[in-house]
């Protein structure tokens, strides 16, 4: 991930990074709004949030849904990516992680037991 990290961010423009800004920024809008709502892990809804945070990632490495199990297991456990996400909105971390592991679940990853692969 590193060597694949590095060598895309060397490629992107200016331009490209403020249009992955604008995606996050947009992503965590939409995350926040969908836990203020109610939102589901394992629904439509969440389960298309969940794949949009995969394409983020994927901006940077090619992401699995077991690799983003193992990010989403870490958001709980780092408290500066808890913070993060909380600062959104309160315990957007956990639901967040919820609702990533209802997505990999659906794609037939067992995310407990997700490897970085």
């Amino acid at each position: 991930m590193g060597a694949q990290y590095a060598e895309r961010a060397a490629e992107m423009t200016p331009e490209d990074w403020e249009g992955v800004a604008a995606a996050t920024d947009a992503l965590n809008a939409d995350l926040a709004t969908a836990k203020r709502a109610g939102t589901a892990p394992g629904s439509d809804e969440a389960n298309a949030l969940a794949e949009r945070h995969r394409a983020l990632l994927s901006t940077y490495f090619d992401c699995t849904h077991a690799m983003q199990a193992c990010l989403a297991r870490r958001y709980v456990d780092d408290p500066q990516f808890a913070a993060y996400y909380d600062a959104i909105v309160p315990g957007l971390t956990a639901w967040l992680r919820d609702v990533v592991f209802a997505n990999a679940e659906a794609h037939g990853i067992d995310p407990e037991s997700a490897r970085w692969e």
